[in-house]
């Protein structure tokens, strides 16, 4: 087996070829001869893995070695600025690293004097500025997007051998996200405005405190968080508290319709039916504002119905602010928008509404607050409203009371909401009357990340873990880093020289 393996390895007559013919044939000679017989499974899994990832490291650097010896003189070689570069030079060497280990890569430095060199055999490798490896990077970035920076720097140390440091994971997660906020513009211009499902649109904001670290809050006057006077000199007193800054989060999705009854809605038990949300996309932010959001959540779903032939349905949690640049958005762009307030949100209000009216732990609470609901769910919020008000004339609370604040806390909102509480209308059609969508997704391209016990985020930081999530959610990280290395060629090479020169040769 040994010669056979360096024998045909060798044939070409390569000298390089013929060591790394050797070492192989040493590995597998040391693992078939004497004693292979005892040994286990995981003791040559292991000794594959170390001899095998040196040995790949070699096969590398010899490839490498056998590019740069066959490189040949451009003509003509000059940058952007049109400055020729008349002299070229052997032996300038770089450092990678791989995922089989450091390789130096030599090649051809050309040269003007002033001027800084210009090296053609980078931009035909397409190599990185960071000195890890392109495909190093990807790695790194799987693993930093799934868990804490430390357990990625484990990850990546068990997978490669390879270990970064953690501010150097960091570094390469933003620059990752470089490319973010302009993926989706580019992607509907490659492929064009195509239409998706022919059933009704819907979509959904929302947003999730984030813990930021000192400097890293939005600034909102004298009432932000380390602008605020300070009451005591060791302890942070009322209204003084606040580390989080709000993360912006979106959704558009296809709905496939399910029309129910009130009472479907209401029903306990296993086998209830409801719409399903097809096809999400998501987008996430912290260093923009909810507007911006708001517009990338419209392009989307205008990228999947251009014509606006299809019903737009927006589900909403009931903040003013968000209804208002709902509206705007919509009233800008032409579309004609049904925006419902999650049913989940109302109920909240009965249940806190009921506890005023009835005795603690009294289970007639329960049946009150059923009845409730499915008036409002067959239309007739004002009709409830009205049963609140008369409970609450009959017997009415203590000025001041909690049960005060409660009451008149859930009519205003009743009052406020009722345009958005078309649920019948809902209901017939099919559509969802809940937030469920933006609310997993504040826990799972948030929460499950940015939410680990003790983590503390920069802005830049925070913002490439949220794009970058938000584009695995979509489904399209591996797109996106095909595009983003086509970006980050562009950028650190081809830009460089003048446009026509044959930097592959």
């Amino acid at each position: 087996m040994e010669e056979y393996v360096a024998g045909g390895l060798a044939a070409s007559g390569d000298a390089g070829l013929a060591v790394l013919a050797g070492e192989l044939a040493g590995l597998v000679g040391e693992l078939a001869g004497a004693g292979a017989a005892a040994r286990s499974l995981d003791e040559i899994e292991q000794l594959v893995m170390v001899r095998g990832r040196a040995l790949l490291g070699k096969v590398v650097q010899h490839v490498l070695d056998v590019q740069a010896a066959a490189e040949r003189r451009l003509g003509g070689v000059a940058d952007a600025a049109g400055v020729p570069r008349t002299r070229a030079e052997r032996g300038h060497a770089r450092t990678v690293i791989s995922q089989v280990g450091p390789v130096v890569i030599r090649r051809m430095a050309y040269r003007a004097p002033g001027q800084p060199n210009l090296y053609p055999r980078d931009a035909a490798l397409n190599l990185p500025p960071r000195r890890y490896s392109w495909p190093l990077q990807r790695v790194v970035v799987g693993y930093v997007l799934a868990g804490a920076y430390e357990q990625a720097q484990r990850f990546v140390a068990a997978a490669t051998g390879i270990t970064i440091g953690k501010q150097q994971l960091e570094q390469i997660t933003i620059e990752a996200a470089a490319d973010a906020a302009g993926f989706y513009p580019a992607l509907a211009r490659d492929q064009g405005q195509q239409e998706q499902a022919a059933g009704p649109l819907a979509i959904s904001a929302d947003c999730k405190g984030v813990a930021m670290l000192p400097g890293q809050c939005r600034r909102r006057g004298a009432r932000a968080p380390g602008q605020r006077v300070r009451n005591f000199e060791k302890r942070r007193g009322t209204g003084e508290k606040g580390h989080k800054r709000m993360a912006q989060l979106g959704c558009v999705f296809d709905v496939a319709p399910v029309p129910r009854i009130p009472e479907q809605v209401m029903a306990s038990g296993p086998g209830k039916q409801a719409p399903r949300a097809l096809r999400r996309w998501y987008t996430a932010g912290i260093a923009a504002d909810r507007a911006a959001t708001i517009s990338d959540v419209f392009d989307e779903a205008e990228r999947r119905d251009p014509r606006h032939d299809r019903t737009w349905v927006a589900l909403i949690d009931g903040d003013n602010h968000q209804i208002e640049m709902i509206r705007a958005q919509a009233a800008a762009r032409g579309i004609d928008l049904v925006i419902l307030v999650d049913f989940i949100h109302v109920l909240e209000y009965l249940w806190k509404a009921a506890w005023c009216f009835h005795p603690p732990r009294d289970p007639a609470i329960e049946a009150w607050v059923t009845a409730r609901a499915l008036d409002i769910l067959h239309g007739r919020a004002a009709q409830v409203t009205e049963t609140i008000r008369q409970l609450a004339a009959a017997r009415p609370p203590g000025p001041g009371s909690e049960h005060a604040k409660i009451i008149r806390k859930t009519l205003t909102y009743l009052d406020a909401k009722e345009p958005y509480l078309d649920y019948p209308r809902a209901l017939a059609s099919g559509w969802p009357i809940a937030t469920g969508v933006i609310e997993g997704a504040c826990r799972h391209l948030v929460q499950d990340r940015m939410g680990i016990t003790g983590a503390r985020w920069s802005l830049d930081g925070a913002q490439a873990i949220l794009w970058l999530r938000a584009i695995r959610a979509n489904g399209d990280l591996d797109t996106y880093w095909t595009w983003h290395i086509t970006q980050e060629h562009h950028r650190n090479h081809l830009s460089r020289y003048q446009p026509g020169l044959g930097l592959a040769a």
